[in-house]
């Protein structure tokens, strides 16, 4: 019979002392004599002391297997991975939109009315506003009674001319009249138009500045447009990752406000250096269907700049540093059938987001201490927690 441990041991084996000699005195005639008394007195002490001797070797062994367990640390291990290894440089990008314009009237002059709100689909050429046109009207009004005139005193002469009477001059002179009213109807009848003002693009009416009956300004927006259907996000990236960078490269997205992100592809980078912030320009280009994205959103574009594959990787914070400046780890190695800490020196590579790549020390087989790393000792005995 087998026993999983000395203490299952110890109580057997009192149970079965105790029925030893339980058995035995009930098959021994009791004693009556004085003399038979003692003798059987002097049995059982004897009985007794041995079996208190086992109890105390059994209790000994027990309490060194205890302090033998106690010396050893408790301690959690994690594989070590070999997996592609990819690194990113992070930097801030603001979303921008081509189709954001600000409608401007091109002539000074009354709003007489506003034909659109806050949140309005319009399409490109729809009427924004009106402004008041009554000048121009009376002005042209008066300008064609003129040229009605002009036109019956062209055509006498004209005719008069072509008989070989009156004088030249005169026909020219009046010919030059009625052009003259001519042209400046049709420039005023241009004026005219400006005071419709249309939208330049299709999109929503983000916001209107201008109200009804106010004099409207050509440095004054009536109000502003915008699709966001397509926008880009552009970013400035240091000089030092230009050759990391090329159009047409995938990049992640993160837009922490909408707690979206995305992969895209780059789609424009800047042939210049900024002398000021020595960067150049990234842009992104991003469908937006839904209108989700707004511009001057913040988001963070995310460039792989180097990828490694089947690399060694372990959590950057298992790694120590000695007094010899040498960056080393504790894995479990077994010998004599017992679980030690054994002390690795290694060579560390790249890291990003609390991983790093081991160039040298380790294998894709070896298992790092990753609980009570920072407690144990080289060639120090190790358990890990009972399941």
């Amino acid at each position: 019979m087998k026993y999983s441990n000395k203490k299952s041991y110890l109580s057997f084996l009192l149970v079965a002392l105790f029925s030893i000699t339980f058995l035995s005195s009930c098959g021994e005639k009791e004693p009556t004599t004085p003399e038979e008394k003692k003798a059987a007195l002097e049995k059982k002490r004897s009985e007794l002391m041995e079996l208190q001797g086992q109890i105390a070797q059994l209790e000994s062994d027990l309490g060194d297997a205890a302090k033998k367990e106690e010396t050893s640390k408790l301690i959690e291990t994690s594989p070590v991975k070999s997996e592609t290894f990819n690194h990113y440089i992070e930097v801030q990008g603001t979303v921008e939109s081509d189709k954001n314009v600000n409608v401007l009237p091109e002539m000074p002059a009354t709003i007489m009315s506003l034909k659109v709100k806050e949140g309005d689909r319009v399409s490109a050429g729809q009427v924004i506003a009106t402004l008041d046109a009554g000048t121009f009207n009376k002005q042209v009004a008066e300008l064609e009674t003129q040229l009605s005139l002009a036109a019956t005193v062209y055509e006498k002469r004209k005719r008069l001319w072509e008989q070989k009477i009156g004088s030249e001059i005169e026909y020219l002179q009046s010919q030059t009249q009625k052009e003259s009213l001519e042209n400046s109807i049709a420039t005023l009848k241009q004026q005219m138009r400006k005071s419709v003002v249309t939208s330049p693009i299709s999109g929503t009416v983000d916001e209107v500045y201008a109200k009804q009956g106010e004099l409207a300004n050509p440095a004054m927006p009536i109000a502003r447009i915008i699709n966001v259907s397509d926008v880009q996000l552009v970013a400035d990236v240091s000089e030092n990752f230009l050759s990391s960078v090329k159009k047409g490269d995938k990049v992640k997205i993160f837009f922490s406000a909408l707690g979206a992100e995305m992969e895209q592809k780059v789609t424009f980078v800047g042939q210049t250096i900024n002398t000021t912030n020595r960067t150049f320009k990234v842009q992104i280009d991003l469908p937006n269907k839904d209108g989700a994205i707004k511009p001057n959103l913040v988001g963070t574009v995310k460039i792989n700049d180097y990828q490694q594959e089947e690399a060694i990787t372990i959590p950057t914070s298992l790694i120590q540093i000695g007094t010899d400046g040498n960056k080393f780890v504790y894995v479990v190695k077994e010998e004599a059938g017992k679980k030690i800490a054994k002390k690795v020196v290694v060579k560390t590579g790249m890291s990003y987001e609390g991983s790093t790549i081991i160039d040298e020390g380790l294998s894709a087989s070896d298992e790092v201490i990753s609980k009570g790393y920072n407690e144990v000792v080289d060639g120090e005995n190790v358990r890990f927690p009972k399941s």
